[in-house]
Order: C-alpha cells, then sequence, then structure tokens
C-alpha cells in the first residue's frame, strides 16, 4: 500500500521538473560587489531543435541592497547565423515603502519581466548581463542567473 502512494508523489516531482524550462543557471557574484564594468556570462549549449520562449533574469540577495530597482543591460549574441539583441530592463526591488519585493526567506529571489527569446536548430550563443547604476558598485547581489523556457 506504501508503494502505491509514493509511486504517483514521484511522478509528480519528475512532471514539475520537465515543465517549460529548457536552461536554468546561476554564477555566484563577487562578494566586494558587482561593478559597472564587470559582465557576466552564460553560454548557452546548442539544441537539436528550433526554440521560441523567454528569457528570465534572476538575482538572488541574502539581504536588501538599499535600491528600489535595478537597470540590466541584456544582451544576446547568437551564432550561426548571427543574431545581436540587447534590452535594457528595470528590476523593481523594493515599494514606496521599502518592502522587498522579491520571494523567500533566507534568501530573497527576483525575476525580471520576459524577453523574447529565439534559438534555432544547433545554433549556439551567450547571454552577457550588466548592470546600468550610477554607482560604480552594488553590494549585495550573491548570484545572477537566466532561465529560458517555452
Amino acid at each position: 500500500m506504501s508503494r502505491l502512494f509514493f509511486l504517483p508523489l514521484i511522478g509528480s516531482l519528475f512532471a514539475s521538473c520537465s515543465g517549460g524550462t529548457l536552461f536554468h543557471s546561476y554564477k555566484p557574484m563577487p562578494k566586494e560587489g558587482w561593478e559597472r564594468r564587470d559582465t557576466v556570462c552564460f553560454a548557452l549549449p546548442q539544441t537539436d531543435e528550433d526554440i521560441s520562449g523567454t528569457l528570465t533574469i534572476g538575482l538572488r540577495m541574502a539581504a536588501p541592497v538599499g535600491l528600489q530597482d535595478i537597470v540590466l543591460a541584456v544582451e544576446q549574441s547568437l551564432e550561426s547565423p548571427p543574431v545581436y539583441r540587447c534590452d535594457t530592463i528595470l528590476c523593481p526591488l523594493t515599494d514606496a515603502e521599502g518592502n522587498a519585493l522579491g520571494q523567500g526567506v533566507n534568501v530573497i529571489q527576483y525575476e525580471t519581466q520576459q524577453l523574447p527569446f529565439h534559438l534555432q536548430k544547433e545554433q549556439s550563443g551567450t547571454v552577457r548581463i550588466r548592470h546600468l547604476m550610477t554607482d560604480e558598485t552594488i553590494a549585495g547581489i550573491t548570484e545572477l542567473g537566466i532561465k529560458v523556457s517555452r
């Protein structure tokens, strides 16, 4: 009887993991802070099919960074055939009262608006992210990541 209970549970875990997420990766940020001249790069693996979906940027912080929002430049550079796209996006971090808009308890997770994303079969590329804030260094961001979804 107990085995029958766990089979649907295990099946639902695999189903939830295989959803529409095609690529999801985070990179640690320097403890000294993210400098304006630093660009975080993510290599996109080749695929065996055409992909049309969305690209979402994620930021993780251990504590609020003292900013109401952060402005990011997101560059998508694809090869064979060459495609270049650059977007400027605003990621709100707090509301007008200073309350964090992210999710989480020990680590606060923020996600940006979704950007259009297209990758052709056997095409590879890179996503580059840098901040466009007037402060030279932004401290407190522990990880920066991307998620490509259908």
